[in-house]
Order: structure tokens, then sequence, then C-alpha cells
């Protein structure tokens, strides 16, 4: 029984040397760390290539839609804006939320909210509160340098967005377009007084 004992640590040494010297389950070992490794990374990439992609073409959706109400050479209805909404949901195929807004600068100018009017605010189907000169600061940022006078639409869109892991906390796209009116000093609402 003593001679077995002591042929263990022996025959420990040259299962170990013999274990070290053999390179054919390496390969399966660095799988084991890099597939799981690179698994996490390409569903990293994929979700914010689809957060991208989503933001990309609810961004050219509004520039198109936000262009055909500039174009507009008589007063705006909300049949009309009504049937924007349902363009924009067909060219970004999800449901949206658009507010349609025009203002204009009667003093100071030409930055901040001060001295800017809220001449009409519709939103489709009341999904979006109508901005006042109160709730002006939710798009403060959006709003680029106007002369005293001028006028300008801004059109919010928001789509609910829910991304294809927790990786990122998103749960809505929002664009905002601020545009003047193209061929009209001021694009007004059917029964509002501009």
């Amino acid at each position: 029984m003593m001679r077995l004992l002591s042929a263990v640590p022996a025959r420990l040494r040259r299962a170990t040397r013999r274990f070290a010297a053999r390179t054919s389950g390496s390969m399966t070992v660095e799988a084991l760390f890099i597939v799981p490794v690179m698994m996490l990374g390409m569903t990293g990439f994929y979700a914010f290539w689809d957060a991208y992609k989503t933001q990309n073409v609810v961004q050219k959706a509004a520039y198109a839609v936000s262009d055909m109400l500039s174009r507009e050479m008589i007063p705006a209805t909300p049949a009309f804006i009504d049937g924007l909404d349902r363009t924009l949901e067909y060219l970004v195929g999800s449901d949206v939320r658009v507010r349609v807004t025009s203002i204009r600068r009667t003093a100071n100018g030409p930055l901040g909210l001060q001295g800017l009017d809220v001449l009409w605010s519709y939103s489709p189907g009341n999904v979006m509160l109508p901005l006042t000169e109160a709730t002006l600061t939710e798009v403060e940022a959006d709003i680029p340098m106007m002369a005293v006078g001028s006028n300008m639409v801004v059109f919010e869109v928001r789509v609910p967005y829910s991304p294809v892991t927790e990786i990122l906390e998103l749960d809505s796209i929002r664009e905002t377009v601020a545009m003047r009116p193209r061929f009209l000093p001021t694009l007004c609402m059917t029964g509002v007084v501009c």
C-alpha cells in the first residue's frame, strides 16, 4: 500500500506535464472566454445601431412632413394637420405624437422666450398639450434666432421606442423642427386670428 501512495505524486507530476504539453483543448477553453464577450459586443452594437436607425427615420420623416407644412399657401386646418400626422405615421411605420405651434416674436430678441407669442398650437387627437407662452420652455433650445415681427412654426414629433436590449434607457425619440413659412408671412390656423 505504501508503494502505491508514494507513486501518486509521481503520477500526478507526469499527468500535469502531459496536460501542460498538450494543446488539443485550448481552443475550447479560449472559445468559452471569448464567445460571451463577442455576443455582448454584438448585442451592444445592434442596440445602438437600431436606435440610430430609428432616430434617423424619425428625423427624415419629420423634416419631410414639416416641409409640406411650410409650403402651405392657405391657413392650416385641423384636417390637414391630421393628414400630416397620418403621413408621418406611414413614413415612420409606427404610432407618432405630433404638435404644431405657430409663434411670433413681438419684442426683445433675437434669442430667449421673452417677447415670443404663441399664435396657435394643435396636436391631432390632443395627444400632446398645446404649447402656451408659459410652456414654451419645452422647445426653447429648438427655437432659432428670430427678428422682431418674424414668425416661426414649431413642428414636434415624438415616437415611442422600445430598445432591443436593456442597454439603452430610451422610451421615445423626439424630433423638433422649427421653420419659417415659405410663401406666407405667417401660417395661420383656420378660425384663429393671426
